[in-house]
């Protein structure tokens, strides 16, 4: 049985660097690729970051249902696909999702055993100091992501488990437990009921 753990943060917490660095350490996760409308960044490779889809794919992909959660994020569509989940969970291995807050609630209401961990700032001001050194965005842009970033962490609430990116190694290590301890949790249950059908 494979678990879906549900990474999400305001942007500029941390997710993304945390979501690549624990599925390189832990080879049974495997992330989920999300489709979006957003133009390729530097360094990005289709198909690896994100499968990148002009606006009437996207919308096609909607009407056709093939979407468990997408959102309009700062005029860009994103969303997460059913058969990205699926593939994942067929080949045996747990599936990782990167995605906001409100792609986080709406799994959970379809899959309420998913494992949702929230990823906090230290303070806002920081936030906004580390979207201002990582210089992705305009002046205005991160005053509207901080200004979001607000109204977001109130819904860490809805999630299963919380951390805090002060120290990123340290919230590294963090994630590494809580994903090992479900990990551990999931395969204790197995053998508990294994036993007891073998004594039945």
């Amino acid at each position: 049985m494979s678990n879906i753990f549900i990474i999400s943060a305001p942007s500029g917490c941390g997710k993304t660097s945390l979501v690549r660095d624990i599925s390189r350490i832990y080879d049974f996760l495997e992330l989920t690729i999300s489709c979006t409308t957003r133009k390729m960044r530097k360094g990005e490779i289709d198909g690896i970051d994100y499968h990148f889809v002009d606006q009437e794919t996207f919308k096609t992909k909607i009407n056709n249902g093939e979407f468990i959660e997408h959102e309009s994020v700062y005029d860009n569509y994103y969303g997460t696909t059913y058969n990205s989940i699926r593939d994942i969970a067929n080949s045996g291995n747990d599936a990782i999702l990167e995605i906001d807050h409100k792609g986080m609630i709406k799994i959970k209401k379809q899959i309420p055993s998913a494992i949702s961990i929230y990823i906090l700032p230290p303070s806002l001001e920081e936030l906004k100091n580390r979207l201002i050194d990582r210089g992705l965005d305009t002046k205005e842009v991160i005053n509207k992501r901080i200004s979001n970033a607000e109204n977001e962490l109130k819904f860490s609430r809805f999630s299963d488990f919380t951390i805090v990116n002060d120290d990123y190694d340290i919230a590294l290590n963090s994630l590494k437990s809580l994903i090992l301890y479900q990990k551990i949790i999931q395969n204790t249950t197995i053998s508990r009921l294994n036993n007891r059908f073998e004594s039945c």
